[in-house]
């Protein structure tokens, strides 16, 4: 698409951008970061269900953009030259993209670095020249189809998250499903495969990776990636040979294998001897596509030296979005000698909890004071516990954009609720039973 375009830029809580909501003059679509975590991207596919729904609602394009900017998370409307523009935009790579590949691996300590070591020092010739089942061992014309191998990979669709399809197929970004083209299989030694596995243990094929519609790392004249590009190379190799067979083997002959591997072992050897998992994160590009230089990353240190796992941020149970705080609101009914009780637990997001104390505190207010127990003890106990959870709640930042669905609306506060008012009706009750005994004994 040329001419110029209107965009907004959508970040998660955490700050991570999950990707660019764009409107031209007569359309709207969306684009996702290309580096963006899983759950980025998954949330991404519900802003673009939320924008195309806004459109086919009848506003403009303008109008979609100006409605969604106003929510939190999201950027102003901002220009863009051309589409092109704006999709290289959502390929820069950051450092924090880099960082979460590098945090999948396994503790130095774990031993799938040993299995990584012993299967790829283990590695003879022999082990490099790959079978092919049902085609003998392939001859120039196969070898020479590599290059298309390679081009098949980077045309594949951005869909499905690296290591989450079923064995049959990759789901593809237009719903559809990418079986492999039936054909020779090549056949790979015992070796060979431990290697591949030893990988897929230690963490460097990750789902972190949306390897498809990504062209394989280049092997730089040192022969060593950083440890992301690694990561990455191993995801797309050990994944993609299912849709291009062949592409392991090819890796094999060019080094990237190798690179892989010795790579690994570098920054894993590195952290171990330094005692800190300090893990160079390697290319940051920005808009031009020049790579900014690698920075240290250190990855965080539990008591006795084990890295600790990164934490995901705490998400609300109804609607998914971040910050979240663990907390509970009841509400009670009492009828006489018949009393109810109901429950709502989190985590909760500052929304979805106000939504959540506002119903059921004025449910209280309404129903809960019609038996003597309710009177004294359960409707009185409920909405202190209701005031105190509520302000947890109220001290949280507005939530980013939901990653479950759409969340509860907060509403009208309690006291613009005429249903709150029955309270005042056993409240004037008690007040009157106080004055009649007074005046009585006076």
């Amino acid at each position: 698409m040329s001419g110029p375009l209107r965009y907004i830029t959508v970040t998660a809580p955490d700050g991570e951008i999950i990707g660019y909501a764009w409107g031209s003059a007569d359309d709207t679509g969306w684009i996702h970061r290309a580096a963006s975590s899983t759950d980025a991207f998954r949330a991404g596919i519900d802003w673009f269900g939320r924008i195309r729904d806004a459109h086919r609602r009848g506003l403009t394009p303008a109008g979609v953009l100006e409605l969604f900017s106003h929510e939190p998370g999201v950027g102003p409307v901002t220009e863009a030259p051309d589409m092109a523009a704006l999709e290289e935009l959502a390929r820069i790579v950051t450092p924090a993209d880099d960082r979460r590949l590098v945090d999948q691996l396994v503790p130095a300590g774990h031993p799938a670095w040993t299995w990584l070591a012993e299967a790829y020092d283990a590695l003879t010739d022999a082990d490099r020249e790959v079978a092919w089942d049902g085609d003998g061992t392939p001859d120039d014309g196969d070898r020479a189809d590599r290059t298309d191998r390679e081009a098949a990979h980077r045309a594949a669709a951005d869909g499905g998250a690296a290591g989450g399809g079923a064995a049959g197929g990759e789901p593809s970004g237009d719903g559809t499903v990418r079986t492999p083209v039936p054909g020779p299989a090549p056949v790979y030694s015992e070796q060979v495969q431990r290697v591949l596995r030893a990988l897929q243990d230690l963490g460097a094929v990750t789902e972190e990776y949306r390897w498809m519609g990504h062209p394989l790392p280049e092997v730089p004249s040192s022969g060593r990636l950083s440890p992301a590009d690694a990561v990455r190379a191993a995801t797309a190799l050990v994944c993609g040979e299912r849709f291009h067979p062949g592409l392991v083997g090819d890796a094999l002959h060019s080094g990237l294998l190798d690179a892989v591997v010795l790579s690994l072992r570098a920054w894993h050897a590195e952290s171990a001897a330094d005692g800190v998992s300090s893990a160079p994160c390697g290319r940051a590009e920005d808009g031009s596509g020049r790579q900014a230089p690698a920075v240290p990353v250190p990855v965080p240190r539990a008591a006795g030296g084990a890295p600790r796992p990164p934490q995901a941020p705490v998400r609300c149970r109804y609607c998914g979005g971040s910050p979240a705080v663990d907390v509970s609101f009841r509400a009670h009914r009492g009828l006489l000698v018949l009393l109810g009780f109901r429950r709502m637990d989190g985590p909760m997001c500052r929304m979805c909890g106000l939504g959540v104390h506002r119903a059921l505190t004025t449910h209280t207010l309404c129903w809960g004071w019609w038996s003597p127990l309710s009177l004294v003890l359960f409707g009185p106990l409920t909405l202190v516990r209701n005031l105190l959870a509520v302000q947890r709640v109220a001290r949280l930042a507005e939530p980013g954009p939901g990653l479950l669905g759409r969340r509860f609306d907060p509403g009208l506060p309690v006291h613009r609720r005429p249903r709150a008012y029955v309270a005042l009706i056993p409240l004037v009750w008690v007040v009157g039973l106080i004055v009649v005994a007074v005046c009585a004994g006076g």
